[in-house]
């Protein structure tokens, strides 16, 4: 076993990116379904407190404290008040940058950075801003001239290990709006269900996305594996025999429907989305239309 440095996280937003998420965010409403879903978007805009703005009827996981007993005593049926929300409309971005991020290769945190800026630029573009959460520190972002500000902020992340309920702590104290989208890689599942369902009881809505690498589509088989812990830099070389290969798949099915049921009792969804190499528009369309669902 040697120990070496942790592994270097390449330019994230070359030209070609930066070119690319141009692109996109000029396309607005122009992705697939966008019109639909900026109406629907603006309809799950409204918030918790704020000017009446009608009804709409009550499904599993709303805030019970939102539903009208006046207008069910009158129908008899279970309908959730909408609130038009008085403060500017936002979205929260919240981005593990823990040293198990630097797992893979390219490395994990490579395509979460890409992911972050994607998502962030289109809250910048279609609501009224972002409150990006990244190596332990949180700042607000406003308006479409913000998203080169937003790139540089995603580029001086700190690599810290930050506990998920540490996090969420820190984005609630600071009043971080909107709906929070989750970037990690929920290494381990357990570490995240108290801060989710912090989340829930906040009120909070809550998207997980979990950026794919080449290392989580399948267990290496046969041959030698390189196995490096992205907290000590310590590296082991093993030869894979049919005992380890059928291990190792055992555990990485064991460990996806952990993440899938630790955000299923919470009530939110967990999307696992492999990003394009290369940075063609085509290719990066469906992110943005994954931001929108």
């Amino acid at each position: 076993m040697r120990r070496r440095a942790l592994p270097a996280v390449p330019e994230p937003f070359p030209d070609a990116f930066r070119a690319m998420l141009e692109q996109l965010l000029r396309h607005g409403n122009r992705i697939v379904g966008g019109r639909t879903e900026v109406a629907r978007a603006r309809r799950r805009a409204l918030a918790a407190s704020g000017t009446f703005a009608g009804h709409r009827s009550y499904v599993p996981g709303d805030d019970v404290r939102r539903l009208d007993w006046h207008a069910f005593a009158r129908t008899g049926g279970l309908f959730v008040k909408l609130l038009e929300e008085d403060e500017r409309r936002a979205t929260t971005v919240l981005l593990d940058t823990s040293p198990s991020m630097l797992a893979g290769g390219p490395p994990r945190l490579l395509a979460a950075l890409r992911l972050a800026a994607i998502l962030g630029g289109l809250a910048l573009v279609h609501l009224d801003g972002v409150h990006v959460h990244a190596g332990g520190e949180g700042r607000g972002l406003q308006g479409h001239g913000a998203v080169g500000e937003l790139l540089t902020r995603l580029r001086e992340h700190v690599v810290r290990d930050e506990d998920p309920r540490t996090a969420v702590q820190s984005l609630l104290r600071a009043g971080a709006p909107g709906k929070v989208h989750w970037i990690s890689d929920f290494a381990e599942p357990r570490r995240f269900e108290v801060a989710l369902q912090l989340l829930r009881r906040s009120g909070r809505r809550v998207k997980g996305w979990l950026p794919v690498v080449e290392e989580d589509l399948a267990a290496p088989s046969a041959g030698w594996t390189r196995v490096v812990d992205p907290e000590t830099g310590e590296e082991l070389v093993l030869a894979v025999d049919r005992a380890l290969a059928d291990a190792l798949a055992h555990q990485l099915q064991i460990l996806v429907r952990q993440q899938q049921q630790v955000f299923a009792k919470a009530g939110f969804e967990l999307r696992r989305l492999r990003l394009p190499p290369s940075f063609e528009l085509r290719d990066w369309l469906e992110v943005g239309w994954s931001y929108r669902r």
